[in-house]
């Protein structure tokens, strides 16, 4: 059991959004990772390049579903493929099933 209200403190960071527009028009939700400046070399963070003008690190392991609508969402830039790939595989390698040993 968890208890997931109230959030703590009111932080407003840039974030990827990693789910896909049907998800996000139905669900009203978008499911995102937030990014930091805070670089501290952890192995689930992927670290943004001189093509974006954002910079940071991703926080994959932060991956969490927000409401689009509530949380005010403002668009302002697209990520590259290979960013966007590299923080989803993470995300699917840290949620799919483990092999029976």
């Amino acid at each position: 059991m968890l208890e997931f209200d109230p959030q703590v403190g009111h932080e407003q960071r840039p974030a990827l959004v990693v789910s896909n527009n049907t998800y996000n028009q139905f669900a009203k939700l978008a499911m995102v990772c937030p990014i930091t400046n805070t670089k501290k070399g952890f192995p689930l963070h992927v670290e943004l390049d001189e093509r974006t003008v954002t910079s940071g690190v991703i926080m994959c392991e932060q991956v969490k579903a927000l409401d689009i609508v509530a949380r005010k969402v403002l668009f302002y830039e697209k990520a590259p493929k290979d960013i966007v790939a590299e923080v989803t595989d993470i995300i699917v390698s840290f949620v799919e099933g483990e092999q029976a040993r």
